[in-house]
């Protein structure tokens, strides 16, 4: 288990880190980065609050249908953020790329241990 805690740990941190390192420098507005950081945020909070309610058994069809909205907003703004911010192409689909992968790694993060 410590090597998919570790994996885990591996994506989290490197899909965080390629998003706001590469979206702060590719912002030139200070807006800009603070909606970007937004968007990683309510993401990573969606994921935590679903994640947890699920680990709880305190899930329900009402809560599960509002995280699927708000997380289905929060990829609408990114996708609208990273296709109106000067980006080269390239760039265009590493940034959504490392949100995903920040998220799986999130994801992972908050399974419970099986032993």
């Amino acid at each position: 288990m410590k090597t998919t805690r570790l994996m885990a740990w591996l994506l989290f941190l490197s899909g965080a880190l390629i998003y706001v390192i590469g979206l702060w420098r590719a912002c030139p507005l200070l807006s800009g980065k603070g909606y970007f950081l937004g968007v990683l945020m309510t993401g990573m909070f969606v994921t935590y609050a679903y994640q947890r309610a699920e680990n709880l058994n305190q899930n329900d069809e009402h809560f599960a249908s509002v995280c699927q909205m708000v997380a289905l907003i929060t990829i609408g703004l990114l996708l609208v953020g990273v296709w109106n911010t000067p980006l080269a192409p390239i760039e265009m689909g590493l940034y959504p790329a490392a949100f995903f992968v920040c998220l799986a790694g999130k994801i992972m993060l908050m399974r419970p241990l099986k032993e």
